[in-house]
């Protein structure tokens, strides 16, 4: 017997007739950039569709989000079905019969209209950055793929946001993914772009793999992949007793936890945590707008988007959020330890990505969504205006990207300078600038569940992550400071002027290729990876090449043009201003002209569970009052100050060199990355590739062999059955024939039709005859 299944419905959501448009007027863009941008005798035109219609999108998004304001907060949804995507008839689900069918449709709710803001605003700001920034590509054909790639980036993302059931989520999920092999690989003359961009891509593939096992699961649970549908039956699916799929029965929340694991597996390809975040740094070999775009705002906050997306499976998932605080906790300590010694100024703030993204992933974990949902934003803002800023940095040194071959720019470039300390101030974590409102709320998240009924009796796990938590922090505010000063501070390296010896070979100029260039060398295996060299030994390129721009005497640079540095002053001016959006409750009381948590409260009703999974109950107020004071007050403070000491006060850099000295093995391995990349090469991929060519001999000597040699033996076979066909058998019956032939012509001279012929021949007969008969 089948029975079809009821599904539950949440609030009701509004029609909307022009949602599809913010997604695909991106789209429209690339397709007229990519069919026609490569005739086009100026790219100003391409210019102008490329920004035209990602800063439609943005104003038509925010036309929607004012629509949103207008509705009551238990019914803040628009929603826009443009037709059916395919219909899977009848499945069998949880013992019933449901018939679906997938829609191509669009919602446009509190967590999905603020992510389509943030991708459009920010895509703006940083097409508008690329017109500056690839001037070069202007003149060599590849301007218009490189914008059209990024309007396709843009649709895949708000593909991604906007889908309003799971597969229109995964359709946007391996866009952008797609959109990241083209962009980072965008050089892909260059072999160690495309390495990075195949790397990117066969990453996220792992990922996706754990992605689409949960989702298939979500189905077989749920008959069902809509949003609203999923959030409206969950709670009738925890209560059940028991569900059984593939012959195992288990509780819901068995179940809820693998599902959760599955899908975190995809968010760890896409959002670059352990182990899979390799892809992220080597990322860097794309033009630094593709960094800005795929690190701040777009592809690695999908995994945050999905997890904050299905937050009431998470919630029922105890085992996978446990999973989630472990890695991301994990994630945010590692990175950014791997931050500490990294000279090339993109790859500080790869790793820096990395670890916010692991703070991330930790208020996740803890269960407090919105928290950890508030730090994309902040980190959006403050992270693009420093991948942006450093994009200005490497175009006005000429392509280097060498930090210790900088120095002094702060008064040869003070837009660009400021915005950056300013950004550097918010991902710090310095109050009042807005990282310390979203990542010190994660912090204090995850250590309130260990903090519990006034008894330190939560979760262990909780307080293992609060203190890696603060770790990364302070590693955060040390590296980050360390850019600052090694940047903008002292005197510029780059001229000639280098009286202690710190600048090195520059890689920018071996080929003086593009933009890109100089991330293949010092990463994955350059020649960092041996370990010492750098600080001892930066002394012996002052008479390198000549036709290094950046160390002719006198060659100083100088401000980029407007159109880079106003985008990276706006981004920088949302990371001062941002964190006020979620301004702490604690706060509020002291200050209450400031409204209390508008961000936890806007998206409060997509919660299946408000407050955190592990929420602390009767935690005195002064705590709260004393962790944010100490880690505003003196712990990135302190590390700030640390790495001014080293590397600002001392223009020398002796106490860095110091420690190199005392601790070599220590600096080696963090240096070289722990050498995770080497231990991938050596456990996984070399061994793969081994395996792989034992296949590839095997299927060429054994499977090929065996077909190539049953195909001589048929050849052969069939040779000598032509032979014998054609001598033997042929033979004899041409034979046979012949011997017909030639003897028929005695028979044939008989046959002659002549009555004189047959008369002549009775009467010789006769006579034959007769004659014999006298003998007889």
């Amino acid at each position: 017997m089948t029975t079809t299944m009821e599904h539950a419905m949440t609030a009701a959501s509004h029609p909307s007739s022009y949602l599809w448009l913010i997604p695909f007027l991106p789209f429209f863009g690339f397709l007229i950039n990519g069919l026609s941008g490569r005739k086009l005798k100026s790219t100003k035109v391409v210019d102008f569709f490329a920004l035209g219609s990602v800063g439609l999108a943005f104003l038509l998004t925010l036309w929607h989000f004012v629509q949103l304001i207008g509705l009551p907060a238990d019914g803040r949804s628009l929603h826009q079905s443009l037709w059916t995507w395919f219909d899977i008839g009848g499945a069998r689900v949880l013992g019933g019969l449901t018939t679906y069918k997938i829609e191509w449709a669009y919602k446009f709710d509190v967590l999905s209209g603020c992510m389509a803001l943030l991708v459009s605003g920010a895509g703006f700001l940083i097409h508008l950055f690329s017109t500056g920034y690839m001037a070069e590509e202007r003149n060599d054909g590849r301007y218009y793929r490189f914008m059209a790639y990024l309007n396709l980036f843009v649709f895949s993302m708000l593909n991604l946001v906007l889908g309003a059931n799971i597969l229109m989520m995964f359709l946007g999920w391996e866009g952008v993914g797609l959109c990241s092999y083209l962009l980072i690989g965008f050089y892909f003359e260059k072999e160690f772009a495309a390495v990075a961009g195949k790397k990117a891509f066969v990453t996220n593939r792992i990922g996706d793999f754990g992605f689409m096992l949960g989702f298939f699961l979500i189905f077989q649970v749920f008959g069902t992949l809509d949003y609203d549908t999923l959030m409206g039956s969950v709670r009738g699916i925890a209560t059940m007793p028991a569900i059984t799929l593939y012959g195992h029965t288990a509780s819901p929340t068995w179940w809820f936890n693998l599902i959760g694991c599955c899908l975190f597996v995809g968010a760890m390809g896409k959002s670059a945590q352990i182990p899979l975040y390799v892809w992220l740094p080597d990322a860097m070999a794309g033009p630094t707008p593709v960094s800005a775009l795929i690190h701040a705002a777009t592809m690695v906050t999908s995994g945050l988007y999905m997890i904050t997306r299905l937050n009431f499976i998470y919630v029922n998932a105890p085992v996978a959020l446990a999973v989630v605080l472990a890695f991301g906790s994990l994630t945010a300590f590692v990175a950014a330890t791997m931050g500490l010694a990294q000279y090339d100024i993109k790859k500080v703030l790869a790793y820096s990505t990395v670890s916010q993204l692991g703070f991330m992933f930790m208020g996740m974990g803890a269960g407090a969504f919105s928290a950890g949902m508030f730090h994309v934003f902040t980190h959006a803002f403050f992270k693009a205006s420093l991948f942006l800023g450093s994009g200005a940095v490497i175009a006005a040194c000429h392509h280097e990207q060498d930090m210790r071959n900088m120095g002094g720019l702060k008064k040869l470039m003070p837009i660009t300078a400021m915005s950056m300390i300013l950004a550097t101030f918010a991902i710090a974590g310095i109050f009042p600038f807005s990282g310390f409102f979203s990542k010190d709320e994660i912090l204090w998240k995850v250590f309130e569940g260990w903090y519990q009924h006034g008894h330190y009796t939560g979760p262990t796990l909780n307080l293992v992550a609060w203190i890696l938590g603060m770790l990364g922090a302070f590693c955060t505010a040390f590296y980050m400071t360390r850019l600052i000063a090694m940047t903008f501070y002292g005197e510029y390296r780059g001229a000639g002027n280098d009286p202690y010896g710190l600048t090195v070979q520059s890689e920018a100029h071996h080929g003086h290729d593009d933009h890109g260039h100089g991330d293949h060398g010092h990463d994955a295996h350059g020649h960092q990876a041996n370990g010492l060299h750098e600080l001892d030994q930066t002394h012996a390129h002052h008479d390198d090449d000549p036709e290094d721009h950046d160390i002719v005497p006198g060659h100083h640079p100088h401000e980029v043009s407007w159109r880079m540095w106003l985008p990276v002053a706006i981004l920088a001016g949302l990371a001062v201003v941002g964190g006020f959006l979620n301004y702490p409750e604690s706060l509020h009381r002291v200050l209450p002209i400031v409204p209390a948590e508008l961000f936890s409260k806007w998206i409060e009703p997509l919660l299946y569970q408000v407050a955190p999974v592990h929420h602390g109950e009767h935690i005195p107020p002064a705590m709260e009052y004393g962790l944010m004071a100490w880690a505003t007050l003196v712990w990135a403070p302190g590390a700030m100050l640390l790495a001014w000491w080293i590397y600002k006060v001392d223009p020398s850099w002796s106490r860095a060199k110091a420690f190199v000295a005392r601790f070599p093995n220590l600096y080696r391995w963090v240096n070289a990355k722990y050498y995770v990349d080497e231990f991938y090469e050596a456990a996984l991929i070399e061994p793969i590739k081994r395996f792989s060519a034992q296949l590839w001999s095997f299927d060429t000597w054994v499977v090929d062999g065996m077909v190539n040699g049953a195909a001589r033996v048929t050849i052969i076979w069939a040779d000598l059955s032509h032979w014998i066909d054609q001598k033997l058998v042929d033979g004899a019956v041409n034979l046979t024939a012949y011997i017909i032939q030639e003897t028929s012509s005695v028979f044939r001279s008989l046959q002659s039709g002549r009555v004189q012929h047959y008369a002549f021949v009775m009467f010789i007969g006769f006579l034959v005859f007769a004659f014999w008969k006298f003998l007889a």
